[in-house]
């Protein structure tokens, strides 16, 4: 039996000098799917992405949404509404806020990556609250939190690309109900 084609449209810059986006989301998804991954096409800012999606002409069996939800969880609903997505609901996944709230999540793989700050400090020591839900916007609180480490102040491409390979894909499905989801309907 063939493969099932299944295509990712995912909001994140398609060229970027700093890093590839979708080889680090492709190594995240590895974690968990194997030799299964989807083809990821990035459609840089969320609503080109969504059109990009809603336009889908390429051939597969599956196309998926992954976007950031820029919004509190509970407000979902609005969103699928606001971008005309509520028939597709099923294809919908959400980084709540922000693919940054999956680093706040593993405040271990920020500590790893960044080390220690000048005055000695662990990054995960600085964190003002435990949900990474909470936070209404998880990357400047990641910026704020890194921005006197060796690295420097977190960079969402050339940083977030080096994250995302170190997330523990087995917490984030634990943890996040809609990368569970994503997981879920790949392996379908």
């Amino acid at each position: 039996m063939a493969t099932k084609k299944v295509i990712l449209f995912v909001e994140g810059e398609s060229n970027s000098p700093n890093g590839d986006l979708r080889q680090g989301l492709a190594k995240l998804l590895e974690k968990k799917l194997g030799g299964k991954l989807p083809s990821i096409k990035l459609g840089d800012g969320k609503s080109q992405t969504i059109k990009k999606f809603l336009k889908n002409r390429l051939p597969c069996d599956l196309s998926l949404l992954l976007v950031d939800l820029d919004k509190p969880a509970d407000e979902i609903e609005q969103d699928l509404k606001e971008y005309g997505l509520l028939l597709r609901r099923d294809d919908v996944f959400y980084m709540i806020q922000e693919m940054e709230s999956w680093f706040l999540s593993q405040p271990e793989i920020l500590d790893r990556f960044y080390g220690q700050d000048n005055n000695g400090k662990k990054v995960s020591d600085k964190l003002t609250q435990k949900n990474p839900i909470e936070y209404p916007h998880p990357d400047e609180e990641i910026q704020r939190l890194t921005k006197h480490t060796k690295k420097g102040g977190y960079h969402k491409i050339k940083h977030g690309v080096e994250l995302l390979k170190l997330l523990d894909a087995a917490k984030l499905e634990d943890d996040f109900n809609d990368f569970k989801r994503l997981i879920t309907r790949i392996n379908e």
